[in-house]
């Protein structure tokens, strides 16, 4: 099986990739750190911080969880470096900007911590987040400060709290995205009836009209596109594209390590 997607992905033209929510950093791996849930409990009555302690997790943390995905991104890159290629993310932990992926090949529909945002969505526009905030949240986080001494930052225009740019947001302003999803679409046009390898990882139902159809939608209608599907149980395949898609039940975290030795 390894040896036949080896073969898929090398004689691909084009590549498309989709990675799903078993990418992701879970909740349990924050909660289960000693040192973050430690912090994350001293928030309860202020839950406006709790991002930015995950932030730092995704960022500042050694942890296993950590270390396994930067690997299996930079494992990833390598694959396909040489290929024309796109990646669409479901993930929101940032950890793909870890690796060296063209990142005018990666479109993340559901946001990031990356890029602040109006809670109201007064206005579409985003904002970095301010370097003496993020030190006053580390400085929080050692324990040098108290939650208290926290001043988050506001909306400019209106004064409402910031927060993150991703599907979180009670308002999420989608324009975080957009640009990278009609260079995206664009791309895709140029891909039909082309030597086209989909490559699935990790992608389950959460948000299936995302990545999980319409990549399947791609494979039914281009004669030439190879489907392969990673999953560790949703790793089934629609009955038109069976006879050209490869299924894998796997992690596809396991899967890239299978892959690269």
């Amino acid at each position: 099986m390894i040896e036949e997607v080896m073969q898929k992905i090398s004689e691909a033209e084009i590549i498309l990739i989709g990675i799903g929510e078993e990418f992701e950093i879970k909740k349990e791996d924050i909660i289960n750190n000693q040192r973050y849930s430690g912090v994350i409990d001293k928030c309860e009555n202020d839950k406006q911080i709790i991002p930015y302690i995950e932030k730092s997790f995704y960022e500042k943390s050694n942890e296993e969880c950590i270390l396994q995905r930067k690997n299996c991104y930079m494992q990833l890159e390598e694959l396909i470096r040489d290929k024309n290629y796109f990646i669409v993310s479901l993930c929101m932990d940032g950890l793909i900007h870890t690796a060296d992926f063209n990142e005018n090949r990666i479109v993340e529909p559901c946001g990031s911590f990356k890029m602040l945002q109006c809670s109201d969505k007064c206005t579409s526009d985003l904002y970095d987040i301010d370097t003496a905030f993020s030190k006053q949240i580390d400085e929080f986080i050692d324990g040098s400060i108290k939650g208290e001494d926290l001043i988050c930052p506001v909306c400019p225009k209106c004064g409402k709290p910031l927060v993150f740019n991703n599907i979180l947001a009670e308002n999420y302003a989608e324009e975080g995205y957009l640009e990278k999803w009609q260079l995206y679409t664009k791309w895709l046009q140029g891909t039909v009836n082309r030597n086209l390898c989909i490559l699935e990882l990790g992608v389950g139902m959460r948000f299936p009209t995302v990545i999980r159809w319409p990549f399947e939608k791609v494979a039914y209608f281009n004669q030439k596109a190879s489907f392969i599907r990673v999953h560790s149980k949703l790793y089934q395949v629609a009955e038109e594209i069976k006879d050209k898609s490869i299924k894998i039940q796997a992690s596809p975290l396991d899967f890239l390590k299978e892959l690269s030795n």
